[in-house]
């Protein structure tokens, strides 16, 4: 049973890299892509139907890492709270300017995103005894390059050709920054980390691929799998740690039940955010 909170608190924090990791890159993008109001809107609309959907994959993992994990709960609000604190306030202004979004709020609505983007880098790095910097860096290209293929997928004409370029070149960075985290990471000692650089090399260079080739979903499904990736490495390299810090048997029991119900809703979600967001296209 241990086993099986493992994997589904891996599952849910993947999913939420995967999916949210996009809004934070639009956020990241904003004025970049979008040289005016009118394009900047547009932009915003490509993502704003995914955004609520998106963030219910951080809830849920938050729910089963204070359920099933409470010790490592512990561990991580004290040794990491300063990151835990900026992370807060980066998710709070993201999420408000994207709710209340005027041209006015476009500051917090990108200096959200960085702070996340960032703040995020910095906390795996941490764990895969990592430079802060690079990890932090090293994340704003990841969710930059997903956020510009998402967009890429979602948008046409100008703004299309647009994000292309800008997520084309942005590959080549995140190819050195995963190259960079494995030289660097010397302090985790995971022999499946250097395979997972490899497998996000690899999907790095499919999105490229795809971009050039117009098959705009498979460079998305690409991008998603290459934020994902970093978070498997980091229960890969923790799962020992993650075991030991578990609730004890009988709660996990209780905690069961809940998940029963509760996963399949998350799931159910995102399905139908996907769904209609497709038939409103």
């Amino acid at each position: 049973m241990e086993g099986v909170w493992v994997v589904l608190l891996a599952f849910l924090t993947c999913g939420y890299f995967a999916l949210a990791g996009f809004d934070y890159g639009v956020g990241l993008l904003l004025r970049l892509v979008g040289r005016d109001e009118p394009s900047r809107r547009e932009v915003l609309r490509a993502m704003t139907p995914f955004f609520l959907g998106n963030e219910v994959w951080l809830v849920a993992a938050v729910g089963v890492l204070f359920g099933a994990f409470p010790r490592l709960e512990g561990e991580l609000l004290s040794s990491q709270h300063s990151v835990f604190a900026v992370l807060l306030a980066g998710l709070v202004c993201f999420t408000v300017a994207v709710q209340l979004r005027s041209p006015g709020w476009d500051f917090l609505l990108v200096g959200g995103a960085l702070v996340v983007a960032v703040g995020w880098g910095v906390l795996l790095g941490r764990v895969l005894g990592g430079p802060s910097v690079l990890w932090g860096a090293g994340f704003v290209a990841l969710f930059s390059l997903h956020g510009a293929v998402f967009l890429a997928w979602r948008l046409s004409g100008e703004l299309r050709r647009r994000v292309v370029s800008v997520a084309v070149s942005l590959v080549l960075p995140c190819v050195a920054f995963v190259v960079a985290a494995v030289l660097t990471a010397g302090s985790v000692p995971v022999p499946a980390f250097g395979l997972v650089a490899v497998v996000v090399v690899g999907l790095l260079g499919g999105v490229w691929v795809a971009l050039r080739g117009g098959r705009y979903r498979v460079a998305f499904g690409c991008s998603a799998l290459v934020c994902a990736l970093p978070v498997v490495a980091v229960f890969g390299a923790r799962s020992v740690v993650t075991v030991s810090v578990m609730a004890d048997l009988s709660t996990l029991r209780v905690l069961t039940w809940a998940a029963v119900v509760v996963v399949p809703l998350v799931l159910v979600f995102q399905w139908a955010t996907w769904r209609m967001a497709r038939a409103a296209r």
